[in-house]
């Protein structure tokens, strides 16, 4: 009841007069199910909507599906709507567009709803994440080590550390008290949000264009492994199913050396993002492709879920069962 409650309460905000009843309706998906002037609605309630949670939604059942959330992001919104998905927020933001009821607002006031402190899900604690979400064993590595590699300090490891442990997706599983990480799933949507937001900010050099289109076949496989491919031609490499309109490009490089060797051009416009890689060259696993490298694919997994572009859903679902999910 506490549920639908909540559900009347976001309704109430969007001023309009409405008669919500209770109505359940067996082995159905979503968490909450109600009568809206009569129609049947399901309802998936949360905190907040993110990018990487709107898969979740697309591939529901339940219809019509409504997303009823504190907060929505606005490109998560976008993506909802496009796909006929029905939300509403804390703000009286709202599309609904049900056989009688259609009803759009949107008021562009909404803010994030932040959580408290966490020494987990900062931009450092994100980095070693991207270390130890790849390889699990990790937690157990020589702290200097993990740091070395994860770019960030010492003292960043050892509260990422404690902090995983504090917030239950780290326990100690032997009598050599060895951590084990666990919640796998639960921290990988965490850390989607968290690269998207924090890290790759960070760590953005800025946009380029190549002076010709020749160019878009990068070669730097020397032994450091200095220069790859992320987002979405980086799916393009590992999967060969997708077409891309936008580049990400990582490198260890300095930043003259994007036009001397890669005859990049700086360009507001352009559609290269290029970034400063956040780990040690060669920590983590690469992937070849026709002489073309790609950064690992649980960085390009995280750009494109983030984007909410549906063929790259469609791609992140690939890379998601061929290379993520047997390691979780």
């Amino acid at each position: 009841m506490a549920e639908l409650q909540k559900i009347k309460d976001l309704f109430e905000n969007l001023e309009f007069e409405l008669l919500i009843e209770r109505f359940i309706v067996q082995n159905a998906e979503s968490n909450i199910t109600f009568k809206i002037n009569g129609e049947t609605v399901f309802a998936d309630l949360r905190k907040e909507v993110r990018p990487n949670h709107v898969p979740i939604f697309l591939n529901r059942r339940d219809n019509p599906l409504l997303v009823a959330a504190d907060y929505i992001t606005p490109k998560s919104k976008e993506t909802l709507k496009s796909n006929g998905v029905n939300y509403i927020d804390s703000y009286g933001n709202a599309y609904l567009n049900l056989e009688h009821l259609k009803i759009y607002i949107e008021k562009n006031n909404a803010k994030p709803v932040y959580n408290v402190y966490s020494e987990v899900f900062t931009r450092a604690g994100g980095q070693i994440l991207f270390q130890l979400l790849q390889n699990p064993e990790l937690i157990n590595a020589n702290q200097e080590y993990l740091a070395d590699i994860s770019c960030v300090s010492l003292g960043s490891v050892s509260k990422t550390i404690k902090g995983l442990q504090k917030e239950g997706f780290a326990v100690k599983w032997n009598k050599e008290k060895k951590y084990q990480l666990v919640k796998r799933e639960e921290l990988l949507e965490k850390w989607i949000a968290l690269a998207n937001e924090k890290i790759l900010p960070a760590h953005k050099i800025g946009n380029y264009r190549f002076t010709t289109a020749e160019h878009y076949r990068i070669k730097d496989l020397g032994p450091r492994l200095e220069s790859c491919w992320g987002g979405e031609y980086g799916a393009k490499l590992i999967t060969n199913y997708l077409n891309p309109e936008k580049y990400s490009f990582f490198t260890s490089r300095e930043k003259p050396d994007l036009m001397k060797l890669f005859k990049m051009v700086p360009d507001a416009e352009g559609n290269i993002i290029a970034y400063k890689s956040f780990w040690k060259p060669e920590s983590i696993k690469l992937i070849h492709s026709y002489g073309e490298t790609a950064v690992n694919p649980l960085l390009i997994y995280a750009e494109l879920i983030y984007s909410g572009n549906e063929r790259n859903l469609e791609t992140a679902k690939i890379i998601f069962d061929e290379y993520i999910k047997p390691n979780l």
